[in-house]
């Protein structure tokens, strides 16, 4: 039989969440070796986005769900980004312009959800730079938004290598995955190439070695790829520096930590949600509590699906990305038919210059 169309009301409005712009600072932009994720291309497709949405009449919040800037992506040898530099970047300058714009529209409420590239991202610059955006609070006390029975954060809490860490690093809680993403823009950076992600190495070591060695042997085939030796230094803020064997070493019983704290199941899972598995973190929160609706970024995999073997009557999306060059513009679109109490989940994506649809699904609320 076939599915009846249920149409939403033409008053309610939309939410709309757009995760893992990656802002960096562009010093690597003019350079014949880029080592920065957001290109000018991809800057100003997401700069005319904000555009869209500042002239819609329909949408009611917009969810800036995690790594929206992002001062990790830099070559051990340099000082990272603060993010003052990133906002006041050059090929940003259309973005900030059009999010600034956006956040003082009566009729809509703009919210930052730190991710992990931007987990130090204070309320105090987001005040300062875009005045009317509410900051949803920090990355390191996993920051979430929540509406009825949706849940929306970043994702990276979830996964071992980019959640904060407060018991290797617990003052800054960086975690490892601060320390791979410094280490893969300086490869990127030597040789204009970033093309073996880390997490395909997640993939081979789990049928090679099993998940207990895999922080270890992850960061080593790394550092080997890069020709990065233990004894280089890693510069930071504040003019301290960190040995790239000290790193090696701070993280080394990272699995067994997360086994420890969480169980055996969930540091497995945390696992599988570095190579993208984050629908299976999706059904363990539904099953939790009264969620049937989870939003992730963090994956740059754009997705849409609803139930499971484990679960149903839930929805998983996730937003995707605006940093990558061979995939689509993407983000997630919620919206609510009060008459008939169904709260809709739309994948859609932002393609020359207008609004596509891509899957959609539905939940009783």
């Amino acid at each position: 039989m076939a599915k009846t169309k249920i149409s939403p009301d033409s008053k309610s409005e939309k939410r709309i969440y757009v995760s893992d712009i990656h802002m960096g600072a562009g010093r690597s932009l003019n350079s014949e070796n880029v080592y920065d994720w957001l290109g000018q291309k991809e800057a100003k497709a997401f700069a005319d986005f904000l555009g869209y949405l500042i002239s819609a009449g329909d949408v009611q919040e917009i969810i800036l769900l995690g790594d929206t800037m992002d001062n990790w992506v830099c070559p051990i040898n340099e000082v990272p980004p603060t993010f003052n530099e990133i906002i006041e970047a050059e090929h940003n300058k259309d973005i900030v312009e059009n999010l600034r714009a956006l956040a003082l529209k009566e009729d809509k409420k703009v919210i930052y959800m730190p991710g992990n590239h931007d987990m130090h991202i204070t309320g105090e610059i987001i005040r300062k730079y875009f005045p009317g955006i509410v900051f949803g609070g920090s990355a390191v006390n996993n920051s979430i938004y929540r509406t009825s029975r949706l849940l929306a954060e970043h994702g990276s809490a979830h996964a071992m290598f980019n959640a904060p860490d407060p018991v290797n690093n617990p003052g800054s809680r960086l975690p490892l995955g601060y320390f791979i993403s410094r280490v893969v823009a300086t490869k990127a950076s030597k040789t204009g190439s970033a093309d073996r992600h880390y997490w395909t190495y997640i993939d081979d070591f789990l049928e090679m070695l099993g998940p207990q060695k895999l922080p270890e042997s992850v960061f080593e085939a790394i550092l080997e790829e890069a020709h990065i030796t233990e004894n280089e230094e890693i510069k930071m803020n504040g003019s301290y520096t960190f040995k790239v064997k000290d790193i090696k070493d701070k993280y080394a019983n990272l699995y067994e930590q997360w086994e420890t704290y969480y169980g055996k199941g969930m540091a497995f899972k945390s696992v599988m949600a570095e190579i993208g598995y984050l629908g299976d973190l999706a059904d363990t929160i539904s099953k939790k509590g009264d969620t049937n609706i989870i939003i992730f970024g963090h994956s740059h995999d754009s997705e849409i699906d609803k139930d499971s073997w484990f679960v149903e009557n839930r929805i998983y999306a996730n937003c995707g990305s605006w940093c990558d060059k061979n995939k689509p513009y993407t983000f997630v679109e919620t919206q609510k038919n009060n008459q008939n109490r169904i709260h809709y989940v739309r994948l859609m994506a932002w393609e020359d210059g207008a609004i596509k649809q891509l899957g959609e699904e539905h939940v009783d609320f």
